[in-house]
């Protein structure tokens, strides 16, 4: 069973209970610690916990909590499993029915009361809104006045402004500790991918214009609105960024045209030339979209070569289950050869998480689809992956082939998508705006 004891932090990766100590109260030593997706995060923690991270300059004493997508998923499990409800709000919703944003708040001010010694940050912003981010800052900026917090992050940006002192971790899992100040100067690696020749890619051959096109849509929960009265044309090479805050309708939006949700039959909306319960299959529509989501890294567990996974994305398959032809290996080769040698004859399951993207990405986009879907693609990704991710994705703007609707809360300066669909919540639904 999930508990929360003092002196004890439960992290998922781990099979057992962790005993964590950590820095004493001492309110100008909150922690950054900037890591890469080759890090080995579990190693980090176990430091963390040692007191290997800077040894002999830390007097680790005290009891402490761990927020991450891991610790919500494992209190969801328990309310699932056992009807244990720890954490409850004001209105008695449990944490499986609320928001993102409303799961880390609730979870990270139960923490809080605990008046803990420390709390450990996990990337902690990832998937929120603008909104619920500067809430939620907010919140840790206040309980910073008298507890300890070591933050785990991936992009400088997101560096918490009262933290002053920084761990930089590089590829071999070596530390070194820097001033913000001196962290904030160094410069990140320029990465050598530029994408300026794309492979010879498959082209799905589709005559239809539009590609996606929805009338007056409105979509209920239990008689709860979600969307309201939504109208939106994807006409082929248009490159779309969806927008909205947690909650607004973005993933039953997407799920609508992807074919995975059945709030999709009895709308006046067309995919790919057809108008939707008109008799066509899931697999009609899914083979024209190229779809990338976070969590799409955990529907892959056959221990396939890299070069497969890219070829799975021709032939829409978790995995590959049949030969390849020769034709379909050279294409893979060829990006490949793109991505260079650490990712050439490596196996899935031994990339780095944000490696794994990457792949997943390019197992997208590699039949060249008429319409590309982007969910958060840049969520959890480190600077570096971050930079090979918008250069690819420019690249595939500028072709004009497909179109291609990236959805992010996140602002990337250097992804300027030409056309912005915003949800905008409302009394009766989320209302869109075009811009």
């Amino acid at each position: 069973m999930l508990q929360y004891r003092k002196s004890v932090i439960y992290y998922p990766c781990f099979t057992s209970a962790v005993k964590i100590k950590v820095l004493p109260p001492l309110f100008t030593n909150h922690l950054g610690i900037y890591l890469h997706n080759n890090t080995n995060k579990q190693h980090i923690i176990q430091s963390v916990c040692s007191n290997n991270l800077l040894p002999g300059q830390c007097n680790f004493a005290a009891n402490g909590f761990l927020l991450n997508e891991k610790t919500i998923e494992k209190i969801i499990d328990e309310e699932r499993r056992h009807d244990a409800f720890v954490i409850s709000t004001a209105n008695n919703k449990t944490v499986e029915s609320m928001s993102s944003g409303e799961q880390k708040k609730a979870v990270l001010q139960y923490f809080i009361n605990q008046q803990p010694g420390f709390i450990i940050l996990d990337d902690w912003s990832g998937n929120l809104d603008v909104s619920n981010t500067a809430v939620l800052q907010q919140v840790i900026t206040d309980a910073a006045l008298h507890i300890q917090f070591v933050q785990l992050f991936y992009r400088r940006n997101d560096l918490l402004p009262f933290i002053q002192n920084v761990i930089t971790v590089n590829d071999n899992n070596l530390f070194k500790q820097q001033t913000r100040t001196e962290f904030l100067q160094t410069t990140t690696t320029q990465h050598s991918f530029a994408f300026n020749h794309l492979p010879q890619l498959f082209e799905w051959v589709i005559d239809c214009d539009p590609l996606v096109q929805l009338n007056n849509v409105c979509v209920k929960y239990n008689e709860r609105p979600v969307l309201h009265d939504i109208n939106w044309t994807i006409r082929p090479g248009e490159f779309w960024q969806l927008k909205g805050p947690n909650g607004s309708g973005k993933t039953t939006l997407t799920g609508m045209i992807i074919g995975d949700n059945p709030k999709a039959y009895g709308q006046d909306m067309y995919l790919f030339g057809r108008k939707k319960g008109s008799g066509e299959t899931v697999w009609d529509i899914k083979k024209n979209i190229g779809y990338f989501y976070p969590a799409m890294t955990l529907l892959f567990t056959r221990n396939d070569t890299v070069e497969n996974m890219i070829i799975s994305g021709l032939v829409d398959s978790i995995g590959l289950y049949q030969l390849p032809t020769e034709q379909q290996r050279q294409t893979a080769q060829e990006w490949l050869q793109i991505l260079g040698p650490q990712y050439q004859h490596k196996r899935f399951n031994d990339l780095t998480p944000g490696q794994q993207r990457i792949v997943l990405v390019i197992r997208a986009v590699v039949k060249l689809p008429p319409l590309l879907i982007l969910d958060e693609p840049t969520a959890g990704l480190d600077d570096d992956n971050t930079t090979i991710f918008i250069r690819l994705i420019n690249a595939l703007a500028a072709l004009k082939k497909m179109a291609i609707v990236y959805i992010s809360h996140r602002t990337e300066p250097k992804i300027q998508p030409e056309k912005i669909l915003e949800l905008l919540p409302g009394e009766n639904g989320s209302l869109s705006k075009i811009s």
